[in-house]
């Protein structure tokens, strides 16, 4: 799957641990379901924490964009169900490739209001409007934005060819 593989940045891998060899997250679920839950996510560049859309957290506003505390462990599925950072464990939700992440960040960070919780950041699954609102916007470069169209096309591409 697309993206993933970003989960060993600059050389240093994420710790990612085997379901059999750590119980507790897999057969509680009462404690998964009771924690926040990261949507949007994505590992940061240096591969030491995630960014996404917080829901549930007790110190941040749901539909807030931010980034966690230094990633602990990481779930080992495919795509990770779970990530636990040094201050609290966390629901991974939906997962966007590179690309189409930048493109809905940035169609959210226009509007200037939190996600609500369900809504695709960006506020819609059509890509095409985002961009053509970042573009009515101004406040993005035209050569940034043809970059990001460029990246999404090729991440779709890919994902229809390796299926």
């Amino acid at each position: 799957m697309i993206g993933f593989n970003s989960l060993t940045c600059n050389g240093s891998t994420l710790p990612r641990i085997d379901a059999s060899s750590n119980k507790r997250f897999y057969d509680d679920q009462e404690e998964i379901s009771s924690t926040p839950s990261l949507e949007g996510w994505a590992v940061a560049d240096d591969g030491h924490w995630m960014h996404g859309w917080f829901f549930g957290h007790p110190e941040i506003e749901d539909g807030t964009h931010g980034h966690t505390s230094a990633i602990v462990e990481l779930d080992a599925a495919i795509p990770p169900r779970w990530a636990k950072t040094e201050s609290r464990l966390y629901r991974l939700g939906i997962f966007y490739p590179p690309a189409e992440r930048e493109i809905r960040y940035w169609t959210q960070k226009h509007y200037g209001l939190p996600v609500v919780f369900g809504v695709a950041p960006g506020g819609s699954d059509d890509i095409e409007v985002m961009v053509a609102i970042l573009r009515s916007t101004g406040r993005i470069r035209s050569s940034k934005i043809d970059r990001l169209e460029r990246a999404y096309r090729e991440e779709r591409e890919k994902m229809t060819t390796s299926t």
